[in-house]
Parts: C-alpha cells; sequence; structure tokens
C-alpha cells in the first residue's frame, strides 16, 4: 500500500561554523586529531547539507487524524533546536511520517520501507506497534523513541521512552484521591481493559491501595473494543465502589459514562492521560463526566505561563503551524520524543558519529534530560538502560468546556511517595 509522507524541513536561519561549547552542535568538518572526528554520511544523514532526517510513526488517518498533532510538536521541538543557540544550530531536520492506521500488521511494513531513509525514528506511536517492530529493530541496529507509557519497554536498549509510565499515572491519581480528596474511607475499585496495558493499570492499583491502606472493591476487566459497558458498570454498583480507577484508552470514559447514568451509578473516577479525548466536554453523559471524572495528566494546562516548557511549547508550535489549536495531550507527546531525540543527536554529533551502532551506544547511558515540567519531571537514563527512572509528579485536571482543550487544571505537580516507591519496584523487576 502507499502511505502518505509529510515531510516538513526545519533548517537553522544560517549555516554557521560552530565551536565544541556545550549545548551546541559541533561542526562537520575535521577540526584536528584532538578535536571532534569529522561527520560522515549514512542513512539520514548527508553530511555535505548537514541535514537529518528523522522517521515518524503516528496514525492520520480516520478517527486517528487529530494525532497528527503529535508530528506538529515533533517539529515545533526541532524547530527550536535548530535555531541559532539551539542543541542543532547549523543543521536541518527532516520529519518523514508514515500513517500507521495504529495497526500493527499495517505498521511494520512501513517501518521497512522507511528505515533506509532515516537516522532513527522518533514519536512511534503505540505499545503494541513498538512491540511488533522489536525484532527488526533489534536486526537493524535502530533507535526508536517510542510514544508509549509502557514500563515494561523501558529497559529495551533498540527503545529510548520518556515520561511517565502507566503506573505511575494511577498510582499517583489514587493518592491523590485518598489524600487530597478526602477519600480514604472510600472503597476503591478498577476497571480495566484486558490487555497488558490494563493488567499494567491492575498492578499499581493494587500496590498503591495496598501502600495506602485503601478499602478495595471488584476488579472489572473489560475487551477493549467493548462499547456497551451495562454489565462493568453494573458489577462496580453491586461491589458498593465509590472511587473507580479506569484503565482504558479513547472513548471508554464517554462509553462507561453513558451507562453509568442510566444504571445511576454515582461513584468518583480517575483516569489517565490515554482515555482523554477534546469530544468529552461536549458529548454524551459531558455533565457526569464534568462532575466525577478526574485526569491523571503531566504539565499544566494551555496558556499557564508558570512553566517554562509550557510556554516555550506553545511559542514553537505557533512558529510552525501558526493556525494551530490548543489541544491537550498530543503536541506535547510529539514535542517531547523530539527533544529526546535530540539529546541523542547532540551526544552524536558532538562525538562525531552518528553511524546507528553509536546512537544506541549513546542511548544506552544518556543520563538525565530534564523535561522543562512537560512530563513529570526529568528522565533518568541513567548509565545502562537497566537504571531508566521516569519522573513521578503528576497533575490533576477536570473536563471544562471553558478550557481551550477541555481539560482544565486542579493540581499541578502532585508529588506522590507512593507513586514514587511504585516506579522504582516495577522498574527494577
Amino acid at each position: 500500500m502507499q502511505a502518505q509522507r509529510r515531510v516538513l524541513a526545519l533548517a537553522a536561519s544560517a549555516a554557521l561554523l560552530l565551536t565544541g561549547c556545550a549545548g551546541n552542535a559541533v561542526s562537520a568538518g575535521n577540526e584536528g586529531s584532538d578535536g571532534p572526528k569529522e561527520l560522515v554520511s549514512v542513512p539520514g544523514f548527508d553530511a555535505a547539507t548537514k541535514t537529518i532526517t528523522v522517521g515518524s510513526m503516528v496514525p492520520t488517518s480516520g478517527i486517528w487524524a487529530p494525532a497528527a498533532t503529535n508530528i506538529v510538536g515533533a517539529e515545533a521541538y526541532f524547530h527550536r533546536a535548530t535555531q541559532p543557540g539551539g542543541p542543532l544550530e547549523g543543521f536541518t531536520v527532516k520529519v518523514k511520517n508514515v500513517d500507521t492506521e495504529y495497526n500493527p500488521s499495517v505498521a511494520v511494513p512501513l517501518y521497512s520501507s522507511l528505515k533506509n531513509d532515516v537516522l532513527m525514528f522518533t514519536n512511534v506511536l503505540g505499545t503494541a506497534i513498538n512491540q511488533a517492530l522489536l525484532p527488526q529493530l533489534k536486526a537493524d541496529d535502530m533507535l526508536v523513541v517510542p510514544a508509549s507509557s509502557d514500563q515494561r519497554l523501558a529497559d529495551e536498549p533498540n527503545l529510548l521512552p520518556f515520561g511517565a509510565f502507566y503506573g505511575v499515572y494511577h498510582s499517583a491519581a489514587l493518592d491523590y484521591m485518598a489524600n487530597e480528596e478526602g477519600k480514604k474511607d472510600a472503597v476503591y475499585c478498577v476497571l480495566a481493559e484486558d490487555s497488558d496495558f490494563g493488567a499494567e493499570v491492575v498492578e499499581s492499583f493494587e500496590f498503591a491501595t495496598e501502600k495506602l491502606g485503601l478499602t478495595t472493591g471488584a476488579t472489572v476487566r473489560y475487551p477493549g473494543t467493548l462499547q456497551d459497558f451495562t454489565p462493568q458498570i453494573s458489577k462496580l454498583k453491586s461491589a458498593g465502589c465509590e472511587v473507580v480507577d479506569l484503565g482504558g484508552v479513547g472513548a471508554v470514559v464517554q462509553n462507561a459514562a453513558v451507562r453509568a447514568v442510566q444504571l445511576d451509578f454515582q461513584a468518583d473516577w480517575i483516569a489517565g492521560h490515554t482515555a482523554y479525548n477534546s469530544s468529552l466536554a461536549t458529548g454524551a453523559a459531558a455533565d457526569y463526566i464534568k462532575d466525577n471524572v478526574r485526569f491523571v495528566v503531566t504539565g499544566t494546562e494551555w496558556g499557564d505561563d508558570s512553566a517554562i516548557g509550557q510556554v516555550q511549547m506553545e511559542e514553537d508550535i505557533a512558529a510552525v503551524d501558526p493556525q494551530a489549536k490548543p489541544m491537550a495531550n498530543s503536541y506535547q507527546t510529539g514535542y517531547l520524543a523530539a527533544l529526546t531525540t535530540t539529546a541523542v543527536l547532540e551526544r552524536a554529533i558532538a562525538d562525531g558519529d552518528l553511524s546507528r551502532e553509536h546512537l544506541l551506544e549513546v542511548a544506552a547511558s544518556l543520563g538525565t534530560v530534564d523535561d522543562l515540567g512537560l512530563a513529570g519531571g526529568a528522565f533518568n537514563y541513567g548509565a545502562s538502560p537497566a537504571e531508566r527512572r521516569s519522573g513521578t509528579s503528576m497533575s490533576i485536571f477536570t473536563v471544562d468546556d471553558s478550557s481551550p482543550t477541555g481539560l482544565k487544571l486542579k493540581k499541578y505537580g502532585y508529588e506522590s511517595a507512593v507513586a514514587a516507591e511504585y516506579n522504582e519496584s516495577a522498574t527494577a523487576q
């Protein structure tokens, strides 16, 4: 099949001869035996023009069309990185995206068609797709920055994750409900997708509720394609659930809320970033969702000038797409994926080696990468993949149609000791 490929060249306004000072890429020329090596052309890098091409695998068709904002977010950060004074000053970055349709069977051949044209991949969206690609990534020595919060992928040498993991989101949200919203005596239940993702949510639920000494009720699972949640809501209601931890994606919040209204199930709900979409503020069961659901997401709300990363991201998005509209999560995901990619490229350029093998070496011991207040705290990559630890600072939002993104900030940067403990224990396994 022919996949649409969107290409944007993002370049510095002038190609300057660079010094080797911190924060800047080095010259592509040979600077002597004591200086950096000369960069040579490799797949995805043209040494003559200093052009880097990175791959992107984000679904952009059908119901996934809004995910294209992930690509804009990546373009926005690369725009900043290639400006004078940026870490990739003097270089050009091209982003090639292929539409995976969020389907592993579509993604695998698309990867094969693109791999010889790119230096590495940034923003490969979806746990299942990253898992499906892993055998080929290993065979090709390809480095990928995955848009996935699955903690099981954290120590894969060919994957360089960013941001908090699923279990951190949910354990922090449980802590918040118990200690910030006065729900210590409530009955806590979990409604989770019947998948590996759902299993991670259930694991963090069990960990956090035990550590917090909370009363638990039912654990209810559901197939990922489910639309009618009548049996599941009935079980939760019969179990006397008062707070429900929802582990799901896509339209699950709306579908569950519709049945909760019909069955008069009055409970507080917590949901992660995977379950938010902009239609929740105005769609079916919107009033119930506004009153009952708390979303746990990293970062802050649109227009908040107290977080340097939010201000910077909004400026950069406007620079590459002046018509861009505010949106929660997706710009941020692409922006952070590009930030992480840039951290690798900057180090590899300074080393004078953009080979795939060296990119993997850089990624294996990247140290700490600042998240600019957008991803739950700095990501510590350590000196090996086994040492990788995400941040654990979460933000709590409610659905509000007066907000430009549909999410209204309730608490920024909630620090949960339970989430930090879970993060350490789960990553160390």
